[in-house]
């Protein structure tokens, strides 16, 4: 019988190694990649991809930067996970930072139409102040609840509006059945103080720069390189680009990721407190080996 551990948390709050940690109280784990950035082939150090070779990892790195790949698409790849290790008996590991993975692996996914190519290169193409006007006219109740500052989702929501006729909300309420019952699985979500946070970010943008991120990014932005894949919105990807056009310094370049970071880890901690109030809080700066012990049973009791 399969248990489920689910690892979440701020971007640089230590999930990766924590999950590498937990791994080795367990027969045959496996860390699932639960990041929407860390499946592309193309990004390794700026997206931090565990390197860790003694413990099993799958999904990262293993999609190709020039399509789109979505939550569903991620969903499929898990559940053909579990049917490969269906004879045998795994611990698997989530861990990442993107809340709709785990929303829908936990929760169903709801069967939104895919966005033909036509709308999702016109959405590109706008700024979104666009979407923001026409989903404020056409769809107040998203409008509403949407975080207006996450491109991504305006934009997405202002496609399934126009490629549908009916509310990305609409969509939402006719979920799939979960891939994982809450009831079977442990739920850790790693939060760190934010004056801690912001040290381990600012440490870990200065590894990114010493470990070659900016040649990492060269060679994409010379062979593969369109902003209408998702790939490009990785966070610090456009400023290494600028910082390669010339356009702004390195100690610029530095201040820009590092900002960046801040602010999407806030995006995340607001997440978090709307739909992982019953996650059980770790704070792996104060972690020790009776901390990983109590969790350990938790999880085997659990499953």
């Amino acid at each position: 019988m399969h248990k489920f551990i689910c690892i979440s948390g701020c971007t640089a709050s230590g999930k990766s190694s924590f999950a590498i940690e937990l791994s080795n109280y367990f027969e045959n784990p496996v860390i699932v990649n639960a990041d929407a950035l860390q499946v592309y082939d193309c990004w390794e150090i700026l997206t931090d991809r565990p390197t860790e070779k003694k413990t099993m990892h799958d999904l990262y790195g293993h999609v190709s930067c020039t399509v789109y790949y979505s939550v569903g698409d991620w969903l499929k790849d898990v559940k053909n996970l579990f049917d490969l290790h269906s004879n045998n008996s795994k611990t698997f590991i989530f861990v990442g930072g993107t809340g709709l993975y785990f929303k829908a692996l936990l929760n169903g996914l709801s069967q939104i139409p895919r966005t033909p190519e036509e709308i999702r290169d016109f959405a590109n193409s706008c700024d979104v102040s666009f979407f923001l006007k026409a989903l404020n006219i056409n769809d107040p109740d998203i409008f509403e609840k949407i975080d207006i500052k996450n491109r991504q989702r305006v934009q997405r929501a202002w496609e399934v509006l126009e490629a549908t006729g009916k509310s990305i909300l609409y969509w939402q309420s006719k979920n799939t059945s979960p891939l994982i019952s809450i009831s079977n699985a442990t739920l850790l979500l790693v939060e760190l103080e934010k004056e801690g946070l912001a040290d381990r970010i600012n440490t870990r943008v200065s590894h990114m720069l010493e470990c070659g991120v900016i040649k990492e990014v060269e060679k994409v932005y010379n062979t593969c390189w369109d902003k209408k894949f998702p790939f490009t919105k990785a966070i610090g990807a456009e400023d290494i680009v600028s910082y390669l056009n010339g356009e702004i310094s390195f100690e610029k370049l530095f201040q820009k990721i590092a900002l960046k970071t801040r602010q999407f880890a806030k995006r995340q901690r607001t997440w978090q407190r709307n739909y992982m109030k019953n996650w059980h809080s770790i704070n792996t700066a104060e972690l020790n080996r009776l901390d990983i012990k109590k969790i350990v049973k938790k999880v085997k009791a659990n499953n």
